[in-house]
């Protein structure tokens, strides 16, 4: 087996083993059951350490590679078998096998879909006439489908208004390719006595139909992501989204650190945010001039509101009448207050905008004229979100990050809508007009270092690898075989058949 090396630095979870044992039984772990459709290369590396963990313990593993087998190619996806072996030059999952073959796994624990001639095991929903609404409310076999889809839109001008059709054929393959892969799943943890199951962030279309065959079965669920900026792989049995669950992550991950190290590293998170030299953040803040801000105007409390990105949210199973029915009604109830209160609202929409659907992007400037603020600063402005934080009396947000870091700042932010912070004591969370209202006449500051344990988790989440190396050029590398995508070529010959087939499917009659 692969030799097990000493982490290269400190990270959320000490090993991955001893969380495993943590969230699984004995049982669970008996016979696992991996599944992935995505050719990332830090999603391939998080298979690669999870496998050998498992192997490791003494676990019977079974791991589907099928990035190259369902109708429709998945979000993950980057190139195609065919073309790779054509080219001698293996894709990064081709390579995945081969590491593992190579660190003594048995040729068994490879599984391919084991339905041969696939047909629907029960009838597919209707897929004419497609909106939002239609597709979010389908079904397959009992499980929900329809949220998976909507999580990749057709393409990047595709708005989230129920008055846009989605195309028909593009609906019809997914519903095809999720049912594809919710029988092939069923069918494996029959045939194979499966105990646990692992998916790639668990809520795109392909993983999710493994998640729902593995619930429908009656199994635990985990689900592998990135790490934090420091680490190389998180692995969680909490469900994608819940913000309750993370934030306790947060909590326990801050207590159990060391006291002299915990604000220094969760600190630098911050800093490198405010000082934009976060790489991760730059595609918002790159166009912004460190230290931009705005003229005030009188001395009326000045309010600043930063968006937050609603294709992004749209799609989370809440209940909206718990967050003002959505961002512009909660916008529009933050305008009154203000104007009840005699108060100065700014209100700031979030940079990535310029990349949003321009209808999204139309329905929100509406939504902001209705508002009618005293100041509205568009996306392409070069004003810095971090100034406009230090000079607001109060920093509202439906969710946005934002506010986790203006809470850092010491300012008072109240938060409206969904959020992974309103839990740690450094963001007050509204309900309603009234509780509205009075936070902003209180304008009390949470707890600057309550702050803290949101940039710890945003550095160390997850695992470091302890049998996955990096070579001295970044690149994976198990049991001597590198993990890396073929040449160019390749990729560029897969890349235009794919916009070919894709082109096909978003076609509208």
């Amino acid at each position: 087996m692969i030799p097990r090396h000493e982490a290269r630095i400190r990270a959320e979870h000490p090993a991955l083993d001893t969380y495993l044992t943590s969230v699984l039984s004995a049982e669970e772990l008996t016979h696992p059951l991996l599944v992935s459709f995505t050719q990332w290369d830090f999603a391939i590396g998080a298979i690669a350490e999870t496998v050998a963990t498992l192997a490791d313990m003494g676990s019977d593993v079974s791991l589907a590679l099928w990035s190259d087998a369902t109708p429709m190619h998945d979000v993950g996806w980057q190139v195609d078998h065919r073309i790779a072996s054509l080219f001698r030059s293996p894709t990064i999952d081709q390579q995945l096998r081969r590491a593992l073959k190579a660190a003594g796994l048995p040729a068994s624990t490879f599984v391919d879909p084991p339905i041969s001639a696939w047909k629907p095991a029960a009838p597919l929903p209707d897929v004419s006439a497609p909106n939002r609404s239609a597709i979010r409310a389908m079904t397959y076999r009992g499980s929900s489908l329809g949220r998976a889809i909507l999580q990749v839109a057709p393409d990047k001008q595709t708005p989230t208004t129920d008055a846009f059709i989605w195309p028909e054929r593009y609906v019809a393959e997914a519903v095809r390719s999720f049912a594809y892969v919710y029988d092939q799943t069923l069918e494996v943890i029959k045939r194979r006595g499966i105990t646990a199951v692992f998916v790639y962030n668990g809520r795109f279309l392909h993983d999710s139909a493994v998640a729902a065959a593995a619930e429908a079965a009656g199994l635990p669920v985990l689900s592998y992501d990135t790490g934090g900026l420091d680490t190389d792989f998180d692995l969680t049995i909490d469900a994608t989204h819940d913000w309750s669950a993370l934030q306790h992550r947060m909590i326990h991950m801050y207590d159990e650190w060391p006291v002299e190290e915990r604000d220094l590293v969760g600190g630098n998170w911050f800093d490198g945010r405010l000082r934009h030299t976060d790489a991760a953040n730059d595609l918002f803040t790159g166009t912004q001039e460190v230290g931009q801000g705005i003229e005030r105007s009188g001395d009326r409390p000045l309010v600043i509101y930063f968006s937050s990105s609603g294709d992004e949210i749209s799609e989370l199973d809440l209940d909206w009448s718990e967050y003002f029915y959505g961002q512009p009604q909660a916008l529009l109830a933050l305008a009154d207050a203000c104007r009840a209160l005699d108060y100065q609202l700014v209100v700031r929409s979030h940079p990535h905008k310029r990349l949003k659907p321009a209808q999204d992007v139309r329905e929100w400037f509406d939504a902001v004229d209705e508002a009618a603020p005293d100041l509205h600063i568009d996306q392409h402005s070069s004003v810095d979100s971090y100034t406009l934080m230090q000079q607001a009396d109060v920093v509202v947000t439906f969710g946005s990050t934002t506010g986790v870091e203006a809470g850092y700042l010491g300012r008072p932010v109240i938060v409206m809508g969904p959020s992974a912070y309103d839990e740690l004591g450094c963001a007050q969370r509204v309900r309603n007009a009234a509780e509205l209202v009075s936070a902003l006449a209180d304008r009390t500051s949470g707890e600057r270092a309550s702050a803290v344990p949101y940039g710890l988790m945003m550095r160390r989440r997850g695992f470091a690898y302890r049998y996955v190396e990096r070579a001295e050029d970044g690149a994976r590398v198990l049991a001597g075989v590198p993990l890396v995508e073929p040449r160019e070529l390749v990729r560029h010959l897969s890349h235009r058949s794919n916009l070919i087939r894709h082109r096909r499917l978003v076609r509208q009659p």
